[in-house]
């Protein structure tokens, strides 16, 4: 309810209204509601703060169960992948655990030449070295001409060999080294003798053959017959040979024209590794894609 309360002009008995000419006190009173009442517009607005709140809650429990679904459609092409590349790494650690026999094939031809396919000359000691290849001639060897003939009790030369070709006497060794590895590899040998051994060395792998496992073990018997030649020939079977060490614990070692050719594919192992690498590279992007959000 307005209260109007009125006063008097001075110099006036009575109080009366004079428009724009008294005084006047407004007093506005809103009404008493009692404690605990609630108004229709503050109930409106706490229902539509719940409704608000509801909405709220519904949409992040909604975005983030897409969320984890989209996680989970990442990880299983990645899982699906991943699977054979580790399948295919335990096979070529299987293989390379395996030995020799499952990393060389061995064969040869009873003459010196032709080449084989796809090898070409590295060393024939009667010209420098080919490029990319070093050969260390370690003690107790020497480069002697077939014309010379036997040397009794020491060497001969390779049969039908009359250019130079190289020796090693007992307790010698010489090594050919490639800059680039080898996938193949074949030589000239001589006589050939139990005392003789050949060995191959790459990354993380080494193996020695000694008297007729030098070609294979058949036919058997390296007595030392100075009839006997042949050109063995060596396929490294995605192996990556990067050292051949040739030695002898007795006279002598003798062979001709050292050939190869260069590993034309990395081996299955690092096949492998390399696939995991692209495999992991692919699932660092998918992840940099942007995941929708709640906003």
């Amino acid at each position: 309810m307005a209260m109007i309360a009125l006063g008097k002009q001075p110099g006036h008995g009575s109080a009366h209204v004079l428009p724009g000419a008294f005084s006047a006190q407004l007093a506005f009173k809103a009404p008493r509601r009692p404690l605990g009442a609630e108004t229709e517009e503050t109930r409106l607005q706490r229902a539509q703060h719940t409704t608000a709140t509801r909405a709220v809650d519904t949409a992040m429990h909604i975005n983030a169960a897409e969320s984890s679904a989209a996680r989970v459609q990442e990880k299983t092409p990645m899982i699906r992948f991943l699977r054979p590349l580790l399948a295919a790494t335990s096979a070529a650690a299987a293989m390379s655990a395996a030995g020799p026999s499952a990393a060389l094939a061995i064969s040869f031809q009873p003459t010196d030449g032709p080449l084989p396919i796809g090898q070409v000359m590295i060393a024939d000691f009667d010209s420098a070295v080919a490029a990319g290849f070093q050969f260390v001639e370690g003690p107790n060897t020497f480069v002697r001409s077939g014309a010379l003939g036997l040397d009794p009790g020491v060497s001969a030369p390779p049969p039908g060999d009359t250019s130079n070709h190289f020796t090693i006497t007992k307790g010698g060794f010489a090594t050919l080294t490639a800059t680039k590895a080898l996938g193949a590899f074949s030589f000239f040998l001589g006589s050939p003798d139990t005392f003789n051994s050949v060995t191959f060395s790459g990354e993380g792998f080494s193996f020695t053959l000694a008297g007729d496992e030098i070609w294979g073990g058949a036919p058997a018997g390296a007595t030392g017959d100075q009839s006997i030649g042949r050109r063995v020939i060596y396929d490294f079977e995605g192996q990556a040979v990067k050292a051949i060490t040739f030695a002898s614990s007795g006279n002598a070692f003798e062979f001709d024209g050292l050939a190869g050719a260069y590993a034309a594919v990395p081996e299955p192992a690092a096949w492998a590794m390399m696939l995991i690498g692209f495999g992991g590279a692919g699932v660092i992007l998918r992840r940099r894609r942007a995941v929708p959000r709640f906003a």
